[in-house]
């Protein structure tokens, strides 16, 4: 691992000490490639400009990935089995990897300090259903206006044209070219809808949206991806078709900025939801500061809820799936929902 005297300053999240634990688990390319950095300086010093707020491995692999999608006849595009059917082991990427970084060095000098982690991942909407159908459920079942904070590409906002499957329990549009498969864990069962629920509007907020019509912004998409995890590069493809058909609206800009005018603009009839996954903690601690004031403040006019799927260093376990209503101008309630995993595939509900 690398020491807290050379970067412990430069990661005020401790994405340093958290994230590798991920890698390991999923992708043993990026988990050897993060180990064998350790003693390579030159690699250290591409690792250092990327913003501390950002999960800081996981981006640098992203970027890194994203050169190699421009440049697949590379030698160590040989070692991603998404790009080759044969992979080649990744005990031995490590040469071939710092190869392509030194050889790269001006476009990750230029890349690293700008980018943010953009994973629009699908499958998290599995995570996300049972909480919509709460708050549904909490709004007398009056339509969600929902609003998406960090929305990237915006392939979440069109949840409500996936389908869903639980084991045996099939929710959502089984004709769609998107199906998402959550295992289910612990004891407890999560509340899962007959249907979905009734939904009056759905829009996201991004700061730097990508337009999925763009070879750019689809290239991104999957540079997020982790090389392993073929059955995600597939549900990409599907979830972008989607997106093609029928696009998902997004403002663009500052999420402090655009959001009082997506809140007043909800009518008194709807349930007013805004949820984010994996955005708010990995940008400025001031900006998640700032949205919550501006719900809690919103709150003294309506019940506002917010829906939080997020990973957080600071507190032990991965991600975590919670609900927190504001009412009269304050935190009315707070649940803590769902265990979860990083990519969607399991949820586990709280009792």
């Amino acid at each position: 691992m690398i020491q807290p005297s050379a970067h412990e300053m430069h990661d005020p999240r401790k994405w340093l000490s958290y994230v590798p634990q991920t890698l390991a688990d999923i992708s043993p390319l990026y988990a050897h490639l993060y180990q064998s950095m350790q003693d390579d300086p030159e690699l250290l010093t591409l690792l250092r400009l990327i913003d501390p707020d950002q999960p800081i491995p996981v981006l640098f692999f992203s970027v890194v990935s994203f050169l190699v999608l421009g440049e697949k006849q590379h030698p160590f595009a040989q070692f991603y089995p998404y790009l080759c059917p044969t992979p080649r082991s990744a005990e031995e990427a490590y040469p071939s990897f710092r190869a392509f970084c030194l050889a790269h060095r001006d476009e990750l000098q230029t890349l690293l300090p700008t980018v943010r982690l953009q994973t629009n991942e699908v499958s998290r909407c599995a995570q996300l259903l049972p909480a919509f159908k709460l708050v549904f459920a909490r709004g007398g079942y009056q339509p969600l206006a929902l609003i998406e904070i960090g929305s990237s590409a915006g392939l979440n906002l069109n949840w409500h044209r996936y389908g869903y499957h639980y084991g045996e329990v099939v929710i959502g549009d089984r004709a769609s070219p998107v199906q998402i498969h959550c295992r289910l864990l612990g004891s407890c069962v999560p509340p899962l809808p007959e249907v979905l629920p009734a939904l009056a509007q759905c829009h996201g907020i991004e700061l730097f949206p990508l337009d999925v019509t763009t070879e750019y912004a689809v290239r991104w998409l999957r540079a997020c991806i982790w090389p392993e995890e073929q059955e995600r590069y597939h549900r990409l493809d599907a979830a972008l078709e989607v997106a093609r058909e029928h696009p998902p609206h997004i403002l663009s800009g500052d999420a402090c900025e655009r959001l009082p005018e997506l809140l007043a603009a909800v009518p008194p009839d709807e349930t007013l939801c805004v949820w984010h996954s994996f955005a708010l903690n990995q940008g400025p601690a001031e900006i998640r500061e700032q949205v919550i004031q501006m719900l809690t403040e919103a709150s003294a006019e309506r019940t506002i809820y917010r829906i939080s799927l997020e990973a957080n260093p600071a507190q032990s376990g991965g991600p975590r799936l919670e609900l927190f209503t504001y009412q009269e101008g304050s935190l009315f309630h707070y649940e803590w929902l769902a265990e979860c995993d990083f990519h969607g595939r399991s949820l586990k509900w709280l009792c």
